[in-house]
């Protein structure tokens, strides 16, 4: 049931990090400001307490899909066992609101396994990824099982030989094709058009299921001999957790301080909600946990904003239209293979069984460099630079503006001199870095960072334009490191009693990345993680 109606948004902040905390994560002297109410408690577990305002048997920290589905599972199979969802937030929020919400399956975890372990390598043990794969073929059952119709669901169902028409990411690796998808319709249904949606309508229908919002998990309440769990502070209120507490409070996007001591990026925009600000981290920094992947997840492109920067031109997969220009940096110069439009989670530039060392592309923003794949780390701020003929081709500012110009999207110049003037990169630079483009157009080939071929679009006419750009993101997939049964672990890769992680806090994702599977992987290891809880005297 809701203990507060969903009347308005308001993203609340951090809660606080004083030094033990912060300093686990590199973060001493720069943690985010955070109001006194939500200070205390947050840089060391917080003193067990006399008494407990609250007391549930299993407490779920985030209301994203991780948190309702480790919510719903836990309650469901539970036999009676009470359990309480915390969200700092007036409604169910994170990433998971907003993603595409395609949930990745399979049949055959041994199978699918060999792609996964192509994808992962030994980034995550072996153990983990078994698990991952077996709870993987419960997905779609379990979406029956809590009530989905079939009408409702658009599924893309895993192959058992290489199907040309399927696609998938990593079409290189073995076994692409033993992966399939799961997603709600957005047409012609009458059931919910989003599968965080219906995690959100089941749990509120789920017996001894609370989900209290506008609560934020401040720090957790550990037993200083056993280091055992005991429950959390939320806003102000001890609550305690019989069997366990799940940590589901998602990725760090929106901590600006966290990005760049993790990935070495700043100016950052993610796209999605604003909520994910490392709380979560930070109390499990101050219990001791260890930390994995933490420079893992869909990140970054240089993303076209308008020149206040405030606003992107379109949403997350169509927000480019790179093909039509080149990107600079500061410098004037090219420094990247700059067409990062996201080509996933069917890579166009990628025939199966090819050698990926050759491959290009943006693949949930991990390219080719140099022969392996990688994130970037993206400059604050680039330069979109076309001419007039890929202005008048109008895909750019389709349903935005007609005056891009006058509404403040685009920088105008009679000449390549004149536009490196007003972005203030070095003339001689910017005009020399035009020419050599025009020279691997003309030729057909990009030899300094081999751009697709079909997406070499020359820059000679004038009037010619400049976009502001910026490193844009998705989703950070770092964290508390977990074991197959959903346990986070110390940094000497023991258990912390009584405490467990799932979806993108401290995701299993840590290399390379396969759509779908992030929403995946907040189904499956919800379960694992609330099953394991649910096993706890």
């Amino acid at each position: 049931m809701r203990e507060q109606e969903l009347t308005r948004r308001n993203f609340i902040g951090l809660a606080g990090a004083a030094a033990a905390g912060a300093a686990a994560l590199g973060l001493a002297g720069c943690a985010p400001q955070t109001d006194s109410a939500h200070a205390a408690g947050g840089g060391a577990a917080a003193a067990v307490p006399a008494s407990w305002d609250e007391e549930y048997d299993v407490v779920v920290c985030g209301a994203g899909i991780a948190g309702l589905a480790a919510g719903i599972c836990a309650a469901r199979e539970g036999n009676g066992a009470k359990v309480l969802i915390v969200e700092k937030d007036v409604t169910p929020n994170g990433n998971s609101p907003f993603c595409a919400g395609s949930m990745l399956y399979c049949d055959d975890a041994d199978a699918f396994g060999v792609y996964l372990k192509a994808m992962l390598g030994d980034h995550t043990p072996d153990d983990v990824q078994k698990a991952f794969c077996q709870a993987l073929t419960e997905n779609l059952d379990w979406l029956y099982e809590l009530g989905a119709k079939e009408e409702w669901l658009d599924i893309g169902a895993p192959a058992t030989e290489p199907d040309p028409a399927k696609g998938a990411e990593w079409p290189e690796l073995e076994n692409w094709w033993t992966y399939g998808r799961i997603k709600f319709k957005t047409k012609d249904t009458d059931g919910p058009t989003h599968v965080h949606t219906f995690f959100e309508q089941t749990a509120e229908s789920t017996e001894n299921l609370t989900i209290e919002f506008s609560t934020p998990m401040e720090s957790l309440v550990q037993d200083p001999e056993t280091k055992t769990i005991l429950g959390i502070v939320a806003d102000g209120k001890n609550i305690k957790a019989n069997k366990g507490v799940i940590m589901c409070t998602g990725g760090f996007e929106s901590d600006p301080d966290m990005l760049y001591n993790f990935t070495g990026v700043t100016g950052c925009v993610p796209y999605a909600g604003k909520a994910n600000t490392g709380d979560g981290h930070r109390a499990c920094a101050a219990i001791g946990a260890g930390f994995w992947h933490m420079y893992g997840g869909a990140q970054y492109w240089t993303a076209l904003r308008n020149l206040d920067n405030t606003e992107f031109v379109s949403t997350v997969w169509n927000f480019t239209k790179k093909n039509l220009g080149i990107t600079v940096g500061v410098s004037g110069r090219r420094f990247y293979m700059d067409y990062d439009a996201c080509s996933c989670p069917s890579s166009p530039y990628a025939e199966p069984g090819s050698d990926i060392h050759l491959n290009m592309g943006y693949r949930h923003g991990i390219t080719n460099f140099g022969g392996t794949w990688n994130h970037l780390p993206l400059p604050e701020t680039t330069w979109f630079i076309f001419d007039a003929d890929a202005m008048a081709n109008g895909e750019i500012f389709t349903d935005i503006t007609t005056d891009p110009v006058a509404d403040g999207w685009a920088l105008e110049a009679a000449s390549i001199e004149e536009l490196a003037g007003k972005i203030e990169v070095p003339a001689e630079e910017l005009t020399a870095t035009v020419a050599q483009w025009n020279e691997f157009c003309d030729r057909g080939a990009d030899m300094a960072f081999y751009r697709p071929a079909d997406t070499l679009t020359p820059i000679k006419t004038g009037p010619f334009y400049a976009m502001r750009c910026v490193p844009a993101m998705l989703n950070t997939d770092g964290g508390p490191t977990r074991d197959a049964q959903g346990q986070i672990l110390d940094p000497f890769g023991k258990p912390i009693p009584h405490l467990y992680s799932a979806g993108e806090f401290g995701s299993v994702w840590g290399h390379l990345y396969q759509g779908t599977g992030n929403v995946g992987e907040c189904a499956a290891f919800g379960r694992i993680a609330a099953r394991s809880a649910l096993a706890n005297a």
